[in-house]
């Protein structure tokens, strides 16, 4: 009866080992993961929040930027535009938080690429952005890059990447396609649709062309 107790215990200090290893020496993607997700919700905010709040969170956006960060803004139905530089990016979230309700910032699939020299990557992941009050949310995958600067990972460029299309709408039990075919921006966007929320296994119909949104 003693071996078997004893071979319990040894695994559970070793599993113990383990997760503690990982809690206290997070591996460079999942330190990554984190910032971008704490990012989304630093974006986020309520109806609720009064100017104040909502302008120290616009300010606490730079926290996660390098000085001269690159953000290409090329949404369908408006030029193309490029922020260049953390104050610019801040002045535009503080222009978005005074016109906005309120707005929900997710960051979805987060897959982390890391560079040999371990000290820049590239995370592809899909931003989904959802105002209050409407039945449309909006949805653009990106590529964040970031470089390691006194060991904080910080965003020095982000790009919009230019591969959902309607050939998504044909394949709804495939990962991002459940998400894509509902608001695929660009040429083929597709109003979201209270039968497929209830049953996303369905198929996602025709695409139809909608008006850019209000908020952008």
């Amino acid at each position: 009866m003693k071996r078997p107790v004893r071979l319990m215990l040894a695994a559970a200090v070793i599993g113990l080992g383990i997760w503690g290893w990982r809690l206290w020496f997070p591996s460079p993607q999942n330190v990554i993961r984190s910032r971008l997700l704490d990012l989304a919700r630093t974006a986020s905010f309520e109806p609720s929040e009064g100017i104040i709040p909502r302008g120290l969170k616009a300010r606490r956006i730079g926290e996660y930027l390098t000085p001269d960060v690159e953000i290409a803004l090329d949404v369908r139905g408006f030029d193309p535009r490029v922020l260049v530089g953390r104050d610019e990016v801040i002045q535009a979230m503080l222009g978005a938080m005074q016109r906005l309700r309120g707005l929900k910032l997710e960051f979805l699939d987060i897959g982390v690429t890391l560079d040999p020299d371990n000290k820049t990557a590239v995370a592809n992941l899909t931003g989904k952005a959802t105002i209050p009050d409407e039945r449309d949310y909006e949805v653009q995958e990106f590529n964040f890059k970031l470089r390691k600067i006194d060991r904080v990972w910080l965003i020095y460029r982000v790009d919009a990447v230019r591969t959902l299309s309607c050939a998504s709408c044909t394949a709804p039990d495939q990962g991002l396609a459940r998400i894509a075919c509902t608001t695929l921006r660009r040429t083929c966007a597709t109003r979201v649709s209270s039968d497929f929320q209830k049953n996303p296994d369905v198929g996602c119909g025709q695409p139809e062309y909608v008006q850019p949104p209000s908020w952008l």
